[in-house]
């Protein structure tokens, strides 16, 4: 996945795509994995409490920035299961904007490259970078 690194350590990468699943109007688009490959979350149940935990810290200093009021995080996987493809366990972190889908459920692509949509500002992809400064 092409991507711009909003935070790293030695164990996790938080990202946002440069194609992300929904329009920005509607809520960012934000990844976070471990950066040991695994292909889901029964492999290394302890590793994957440790990328939910970071999801959720994550949800937390966005909500405190006041840039979404609610989130929704998945860690779905199916798109590693087609063919050419390999899974990896990650969690994409939505969050949702009050705007006309607001607690309606999301309207994901149903596969890769039949999407396009810009990617999170850079405004605020600096913004949050200075705030996951705080992420341990």
């Amino acid at each position: 996945m092409n991507s711009y690194t909003l935070w790293e350590n030695d164990i996790f990468i938080v990202s946002t795509p440069y194609n992300p699943h929904l329009p920005y109007r509607e809520g960012m688009h934000i990844v976070a994995a471990p950066k040991r490959k695994m292909a889901n979350a029964w492999t290394d149940v302890d590793l994957a409490a440790d990328t939910f935990r970071l999801a959720a810290m994550v949800c937390k200093l966005i909500e405190k920035l006041q840039l979404s009021p609610w989130f929704n995080l998945q860690a779905n996987g199916n798109w590693g299961l087609l063919p050419g493809a390999e899974p990896f366990f990650h969690i994409h972190i939505y969050s949702r904007n009050k705007t006309e889908t607001w607690a309606k459920p999301l309207v994901l692509p149903e596969a890769p490259r039949t999407y396009q949509n810009d990617p999170m500002p850079k405004a605020d992809r600096i913004i949050l970078i200075e705030a996951f400064k705080a992420l341990k």
